[in-house]
């Protein structure tokens, strides 16, 4: 390749080393020429011209003596007699001409007999001889002089002009040499680039088009090798690699084709029905159970239920993956005269560099364990409903007895009479927790919602928990950001909620902390918080602090562990969502976040 790309490219090299020398010696024969001008004809010319200035100069010194100027005359003549020797001695010494010669002798002779004839002249004190021997010898020897000189620099000037005129021919043929030279350079340039072009990306057009229909899957494309420079060891390698991509495309087709049998095979045992979905929201793919629920739904008129595709395209869109834990999310479908609930699930399919490129929608039924929910919060509202009654009994027989209208006590009645009232008095708040929990998970809570300015909630939850935090030597501190937006919620419901932050705040708290309940805004939403100052929670036992009957080791055995799961069925019925920021030894952080009033109605 690299003798292929020097002899292609040599002509044109070759071609611009004899222009250049050419042009080399086009202005070596230019400079002599002009030199010649300069240093041969021009010197001529200007002796010549000095000859006659100074033989007109001694001339008129001649004359002046005639007119009475005696003196004047003699100083004229003698500083100009020196400047025509000089001119006559460099023209002696520049003859560079054909009869040049004989003009410089006959020059020098009348010089010679002019310069006598001013000698006897200066001699001569006579005014009439002097008139007769300047008009009758020296001035005809004088315009011969001048006759002289004048056709030396004729001759000399003639010379010049016609250096020029042929430094111009040569100048005019030169240029057109040079015009047709590039010419033809440029020809041979544009052919023997147009050949080695040809010569390189020909091989190179033909390996990008079969790189093309391999990059479409046809990898049994070959690449013609038709040299063996460095383009056909590229061609041969090619030929080499697109063999082992058609290998591998076999070895890995073979084991696409088993992953996805075996893929199939999986999904085709699973029990809950299984969607994938293409980014353009088209099912790609269905399971067995997924194909029965689809013939069901199509036999009853009704199609996959919307909420599932509304969550696919939100994923598409950039969502995180739908997981949701509760059986409150699942959706209702009617299958052969029955009603079954479906826990829809919609996961992202990734690549390695996390790119989604489809999505999965299990709909896990929950039927059955939906209906153990009902019937377990039916059982617990039951239960506390019953249990109720005679606890209350229970409790108007151990204040009657405290209050000794059956008679007198004694200290130890007395104390385990009042130890039943307390325990009494905590099994009544855990029964009536209970069927709090019962209603809100029922919907039958009957939230009476409004509209109410934040301000208002966290002022009515200071008035009322004041007594009780300071009660404990605790400082209540109210911290409410301007301007935030009224939220729509049943105030004694929301009043719940501080309710059982704040006792709890203040239970791990010690004398002299501050709670602090703060609201602000958030990402357009109101959040309140309830900050103390006491051990923390350890981030182990943090997911699980709203959940029913737990309670973190080591904490008050008193509590019945519904506090903090009242609070958050309050708070999701009014559409929010609460939780808790907390490190072991640095407090604790409960908030809640409501959506504004003009989000929201609640009927």
């Amino acid at each position: 390749m690299k003798r292929r790309i020097f002899f292609g490219s040599a002509p044109i090299f070759v071609l611009i080393l004899a222009m250049g020398a050419y042009a080399i010696l086009l202005f070596t024969k230019l400079g002599t020429r002009v030199d010649v001008i300069l240093r041969e004809n021009f010197r001529s010319v200007l002796a010549g011209q000095q000859m006659k200035e100074a033989a007109e100069r001694m001339d008129s010194a001649l004359f002046f003596s005639l007119v009475g100027e005696e003196e004047r005359g003699r100083r004229l003549y003698a500083q100009n007699l020196p400047v025509f020797k000089e001119g006559l001695k460099t023209e002696l010494g520049n003859i560079t001409l054909p009869g040049e010669d004989k003009l410089a002798g006959d020059l020098r002779r009348l010089h010679d007999e002019y310069t006598a004839r001013a000698e006897e002249f200066w001699q001569t004190t006579d005014l009439g001889e002097r008139r007769s021997m300047y008009f009758g010898e020296i001035l005809p020897t004088f315009t011969q002089i001048k006759d002289t000189a004048q056709e030396i620099i004729s001759i000399n000037q003639d010379a010049m002009v016609k250096a020029d005129r042929d430094a111009r021919d040569l100048s005019a043929r030169s240029t057109r040499y040079m015009i047709l030279a590039s010419a033809l350079g440029m020809a041979a340039a544009i052919f023997f680039a147009v050949r080695l072009q040809k010569a390189i990306l020909h091989p190179i057009q033909a390996l990008i088009a079969v790189s093309r229909e391999l990059g479409e899957g046809k990898l049994d494309q070959v690449v013609p090798v038709e040299s063996r420079d460095e383009l056909g060891q590229l061609a041969d390698a090619f030929n080499k690699m697109a063999t082992k991509l058609r290998s591998y495309r076999q070895v890995t087709s073979d084991q696409i084709l088993q992953a996805r049998q075996m893929t199939e095979i999986t999904l085709s045992a699973f029990p809950d029905p299984i969607f994938a979905f293409s980014p353009d929201g088209r099912i790609t793919f269905t399971n067995p159970a997924a194909n029965r629920l689809q013939r069901n739904l199509a036999s009853s008129g009704a199609e996959l239920p919307s909420s599932v595709l509304a969550q696919v395209e939100q994923l598409f869109k950039g969502a995180p993956d739908y997981l949701p834990e509760s059986l409150e999310k699942a959706i209702v479908v009617r299958v052969n005269d029955q009603e079954k609930f479906l826990l829809p699930r919609v996961i992202g399919m990734r690549d390695e560099a996390d790119r989604l490129f489809g999505a999965a929608a299990v709909l896990q039924d929950v039927t059955r364990f939906r209906l153990l929910d009902d019937v377990k919060s039916n059982l617990v509202s039951t239960v506390s409903h019953e249990l109720k009654t005679p606890l209350t009994s229970v409790r108007m027989g151990l204040h009657l007895l405290l209050e000794e209208r059956i008679g007198t006590l004694n200290a130890k009645q007395t104390e385990l009479l009042l130890a039943a009232r307390e325990e009494s008095e905590r099994l009544l708040k855990m029964i009536n927790d209970l069927l709090d929990i019962a209603k809100l998970e029922s919907g039958r809570a009957g939230l009476l919602c409004e509209n109410v300015e934040p301000r208002s909630l966290v002022q009515s939850a200071e008035d009322d928990m004041r007594p009780t935090v300071e009660s404990r030597g605790l400082q209540f501190v109210a911290q409410i950001a301007p301007d935030l937006p009224p939220v729509f919620v049943d105030n004694r419901q929301i009043g719940h909620v501080f309710s059982n932050l704040i006792s709890n705040a203040a239970m791990h708290s010690k004398p002299g902390d501050e709670i602090v309940v703060a609201t602000n805004e958030q990402n357009g939403k109101v959040r309140f918080s309830v900050t103390d100052h006491g051990p923390g929670i350890p981030a182990e036992f943090q997911s699980r602090l709203f959940e029913r009957f737990f309670r973190v080791p080591g904490s008050d055995p008193r509590g019945a562990g519904l506090g903090l799961a009242i609070a958050r069925e309050i708070v999701t019925a009014h559409g929010g969502e609460i939780g808790v920021v907390s490190q072991s030894g640095q407090g604790s952080e409960f908030y809640f976040v409501l959506p504004p009033a003009n989000e929201r109605s609640i009927s």
